[in-house]
């Protein structure tokens, strides 16, 4: 008798969950339930993707006998321990929760352990992981290319708990998941940042010492030119590369090689599409034991939030920081809190992301513009500028 296909809820009905039910389609997962307090957004999931039912809680789904095989938290970052540990429920097999991991190593942690005591797979949607560029890379560090590899450079943009957790994931996916000694971090926050309700810097500088000897540079939002999520640089013994999700480059003895990635870069996923399809295939054979592990599980994703936060908590402590972190919070919270970083009234906190929020938007010019085909991303871009009159 043939197995019945995979079932899936996704947990917060915004603009990254539509990726997150693109790979499900494509790995020929059923999502049946979508979860969010905001009964808007539950119903256009409902109504655009055909089926499924809303909840306004997890815990009122699986107190209505829903208990689909997979989840997805889709939600902002401070959300991602409580509605890990809250899914880890018995029935429930995986769980596929958002980058950033977690906000401190110490939440990252509960979500391990909720998961291990529940027996879930738990993964990290570092699906970047799975775009042909990186592994391109990560094929020629691992077969000599570049001789043994001696420094990576990555340069990013809106912090690094958006868009660092990408890149140093990255870099560590490229060069083959080393395990950090020791990092040494510098921050400036001289404004109100915040992140999807956290707190963030203005500005990072960290150096990052792996256990086979190669350093890694982390820069963000310094200098923007050129600041990407997903491109970096290596430099070995023999050579050089230059990788993205979409390009692999390399300079050796015999000049510059730019590496068949067999599609064109415009065709290759970096966000939804085959990307987030064969990150959810993976998790499946996981899940099935065709898998050992998965390139995107919490332990792994632990990894990158350790450096994120040891960078942080070095910038605390005016220090470098070895690891393993004993330090289980957010330090850069610590830094406010101890007097370290200016705190700022209400009035001063801005949010690079506040325009996500769908409360009390106008929701009839939300639907004439997904009716003319843009993204939820854009759309609340505008309404958003259109409230406060700069568009």
């Amino acid at each position: 008798m043939k197995n019945p296909k995979p079932t899936a809820a996704i947990v917060g009905c915004g603009d990254i969950a539509h990726y997150h039910v693109r790979g499900y389609q494509l790995a020929d997962v059923e999502v049946v339930a979508f979860v969010d307090p905001l009964a808007a957004a539950r119903e256009q999931f409902i109504e655009e993707y055909g089926g499924g039912v809303g909840f306004v809680s997890l815990e009122e789904m699986f107190a209505a006998g829903t208990t689909p095989h997979l989840v997805s938290v889709c939600a902002w970052h401070l959300l991602h321990a409580p509605l890990t540990v809250a899914a880890a429920q018995p029935g429930v097999k995986g769980i596929l929760c958002e980058k950033p991991m977690a906000v401190g190593l110490g939440e990252a942690d509960r979500m391990i352990a909720a998961c291990d005591a529940a027996g879930v797979k738990l993964a990290i949607s570092h699906q970047r992981r799975f775009t042909l560029g990186w592994e391109k890379g990560r094929e020629l560090i691992a077969s000599g290319h570049l001789g043994e590899p001696e420094f990576a450079v990555t340069k990013l943009a809106q912090g690094l708990l958006n868009c660092g957790t990408h890149a140093i994931d990255g870099v560590r996916f490229v060069l083959g998941d080393p395990q950090p000694a020791w990092v040494m971090g510098a921050v400036e926050r001289k404004t109100g940042r915040y992140e999807r309700d956290t707190p963030i810097e203005d500005g990072c500088l960290g150096l990052v010492h792996f256990d086979n000897g190669v350093q890694m540079m982390v820069e963000s939002d310094l200098d923007l030119d050129g600041a990407t999520v997903g491109k970096f640089q290596i430099r070995g013994t023999d050579g050089m590369m230059e990788v993205s999700e979409t390009h692999c480059r390399t300079l050796t003895s015999s000049g510059w090689i730019d590496h068949d990635l067999g599609m064109p870069a415009e065709q290759i996923d970096v966000i939804g599409g085959q990307a987030n399809g064969r990150q959810t295939k993976e998790l499946l054979a996981w899940i099935d034991g065709k898998a050992e592990t998965h390139r995107c599980s919490a332990q792994s994703a632990r990894v990158t939030v350790e450096i994120m936060m040891a960078l942080l908590e070095s910038a605390r402590l005016n220090e470098v920081v070895h690891l393993p972190l004993t330090q289980s919070g957010y330090p850069l919270q610590l830094m406010i809190d101890e007097g370290k970083l200016p705190s700022h009234d209400k009035d001063d906190q801005y949010d690079i992301r506040a325009f996500l929020l769908r409360q009390d938007i106008d929701e009839v010019a939300y639907a004439q513009l997904r009716a003319q085909g843009m993204g939820h991303h854009g759309i609340m871009r505008a309404l958003w500028e259109r409230r406060e009159g700069t568009s």
